[in-house]
């Protein structure tokens, strides 16, 4: 079962959204940005699972799924690793991706059953690490959430993912392009492979944001999410 924070927002929630932090960190490291979604979120039960594996680089921080058995040198993160090559390095991680992907999807269910909230009105929302299991975990859901928010994030597993696809939910893009980590490069690579799936994508570009969340894109994720209403 994985640990989590759970916020109600509102007197009325109608909403559910979760959140997935990134590859080497803490719900503690990324509270900042849950705090906004507080700000900005209406009506909404927001739940903030944290990743249950400790993480391969760091014994202190934690992990969806490891990185280092597949990237040794870190490759990804250099500027000189083609486009194809950074997409193999997670396309590696498949079976482990998959397999973190069940779980979230359990755990959403379980979360939906004891708020009583359908796909139509859960939403999820993931950073870097977080993100690319937000897009595999939806994808290979059988119902279509009501939306997912990939933040600094690309199209793990891809492979596998589009042998796996179940449904089609409209997908929300945010990249900054000073992005070293999840390199910036990746972003149209990722969004043609979305639209390969015939996945509704739209995509938005932030000039010089490195490889972090900013209020400007939580805002623009929480406008997004607010104007679901329960019919």
């Amino acid at each position: 079962m994985l640990e989590f924070k759970q916020y109600q927002l509102g007197h009325q929630p109608k909403n559910l959204v979760i959140f997935l932090h990134g590859y080497n960190g803490t719900l503690e490291d990324h509270q900042y940005a849950v705090d906004w979604l507080k700000k900005y979120l209406e009506n909404t039960i927001l739940i903030t699972p944290q990743a249950p594996e400790i993480c391969d680089k760091n014994p202190h921080k934690k992990q969806w799924f490891g990185m280092l058995k597949y990237d040794p040198e870190n490759k990804r993160r250099n500027k000189e690793t083609s486009i194809r090559d950074i997409f193999s390095i997670y396309d590696a991680a498949a079976t482990e991706i998959d397999s973190c992907a069940d779980i979230i999807n359990d755990f959403v269910s379980t979360q939906q059953k004891k708020y009583n909230i359908d796909d139509a009105h859960t939403f999820i929302i993931g950073f870097s690490q977080g993100a690319m299991l937000a897009l595999y975990t939806s994808l290979t859901r059988p119902a279509p959430l009501g939306g997912v928010f990939v933040l600094s994030g690309l199209v793990a597993a891809e492979a596998a993912l589009s042998q796996k696809i179940a449904s089609h939910p409209p997908i929300y893009m945010f990249h900054g392009t000073e992005d070293l980590k999840v390199q910036y490069k990746t972003l149209i690579h990722s969004v043609k492979c979305l639209q390969k799936l015939h996945v509704p994508i739209k995509y938005t570009v932030y000039q010089d944001l490195a490889h972090q969340i900013s209020e400007e894109e939580i805002k623009a994720v929480a406008e997004i999410i607010n104007l679901f209403k329960t019919e």
